[in-house]
């Protein structure tokens, strides 16, 4: 039988290696691990924690969990809010999911997470290079979807691997381990760049600015060498991206320059314009509780159709505060506000401590990638991007203050055989 030390190994191997391969499978483990966890949790296998960190991230996932159901009370006659009660269940899972994963000693967490994530970065890759490989038109139309079939969950696993391996590329200078991890770096910016996300692209620059504040004032940083091998490799994979990345960017100033910042339905740009401008009007008329899901996707048909001429139907407007205050209103804001602004306070509070810092870093690395994606795309309401945000905060808070949770239930274990 395996221990709890062996199992969460493996598992976490797995799962982050399954999210550069696997698609929805990553969101099936998860949901598997949080279901595990609960029931561990239930039959008093796993003790609560002390920790304010986790209570008010568990409260927060609560929030929004509550938030889905206040809408189903409030819009009983709106179908499309019935599927919150299940869509939402796993942002019920910080805690179980927290519990377990400090099982697991903090260095041996760190060193699996990074080997998971370097496997996934080849993943990511391989299907970057297979579809391109079969791709057949101009580099302006191509972007990567991957398994997920759609390019912003790519992107979003994209992002968070990035940062894992800059961290640990970092962490393991000189190493046959940190060259791994800057091969999976190198790829992982690659399949960023292919996915045509610009929304994202800014984390080419932002995360590296990120993990360097994991090392400042540590000498060794200065100390890196690349072979010319790895140096080559980098230059070769990372230009070969930047053809899809210069061809999607100089897209997007044709654009500005067809319709400016004006609604327009002729493109995308001008397609998020007339969803903003919408969502505003639609906030406007109904501030409070929203008009729920299905209401809110009727008024976008209807007032695109007014403002643009055409009716445009999305799954949602394109923007994280205007999805939410039109389906839920200010409630709905507050508690996806809360997800971010929780754990980015937690950040603050331990951001002078070296011993956190892995995990102020990890924190903040996907706070920018969720932050940007909903600027302009989906941050939550995707099946790939709740589990991936719900597993690795939970991650990222026991990177942060896993320690003391791991000496409180020592602490426990020894009050019970007393």
């Amino acid at each position: 039988m395996l221990s709890n030390d062996r199992l969460n190994r493996i598992y976490m191997v797995l799962l982050y290696a399954v999210l550069g391969i696997g698609g929805s499978a990553f969101s099936v483990l998860v949901i598997g691990a949080a279901i595990f966890s609960s029931v561990k949790l239930l039959a008093r296998r796993l003790h609560f924690p002390r920790q304010p960190e986790i209570w008010s991230l568990t409260i927060a996932g609560l929030a929004y969990y509550g938030s889905g159901m206040l809408m189903i009370a409030t819009n009983p006659f709106d179908a499309g809010n019935y599927p919150f009660s299940v869509e939402r269940i796993l942002f019920l899972g910080f805690l179980p999911l927290f519990l377990q994963i400090a099982l697991l000693d903090r260095d041996r967490l760190i060193e699996v997470l990074e080997i998971g994530a370097a496997i996934g970065a080849a993943g990511l890759a391989t299907w970057a290079v297979w579809e391109w490989w079969l791709y057949k038109g101009g580099f302006s139309d191509f972007r990567v979807s991957g398994a997920p079939g759609n390019p912003g969950p790519y992107a979003t696993a994209c992002g968070v691997l990035l940062a894992v391996c800059i961290i640990g590329s970092l962490r393991n200078v000189g190493t046959l381990k940190g060259r791994f991890l800057y091969l999976g770096m190198v790829l992982s910016a690659f399949s960023l760049m292919m996915s045509g996300m610009r929304t994202l692209y800014p984390l080419l620059l932002l995360l590296p600015l990120i993990c360097i504040f994991l090392f400042r004032g540590r000498s060794k940083t200065r100390n890196i060498r690349f072979t010319p091998t790895f140096a080559v490799l980098a230059i070769v994979v990372i230009s070969l991206g930047g053809l899809v990345a210069f061809s999607r960017l100089g897209l997007l100033l044709s654009m500005l320059n067809e319709s400016g910042l004006n609604a327009s339905a002729a493109n995308s740009l001008g397609q998020r314009i007339a969803l903003l401008t919408c969502a505003r009007d639609g906030f406007l008329s109904a501030p409070l509780l929203g008009m729920g899901r299905d209401g809110a996707y009727a008024f976008m048909s209807q007032c695109t159709e007014v403002l643009v001429g055409q009716p445009l139907q999305f799954s949602h407007f394109h923007n994280a505060a205007a999805t939410a205050l039109m389906i839920g209103g200010l409630p709905e804001l507050m508690a996806t506000s809360a997800l971010l602004l929780v754990p980015l306070y937690w950040c603050w509070r331990h951001r002078r401590d070296p011993e956190r810092r892995y995990g102020v870093v990890l924190i903040l690395s996907i706070l920018v990638v969720y932050g940007l994606n909903g600027t302009s795309n989906l941050m939550l309401g995707h099946d790939i991007h709740d589990a991936l945000f719900v597993h690795l905060m939970a991650v990222a808070l026991v990177l942060l203050v896993g320690d003391t949770a791991t000496a409180q239930r020592r602490q426990a274990a020894q009050r019970q055989q007393g």
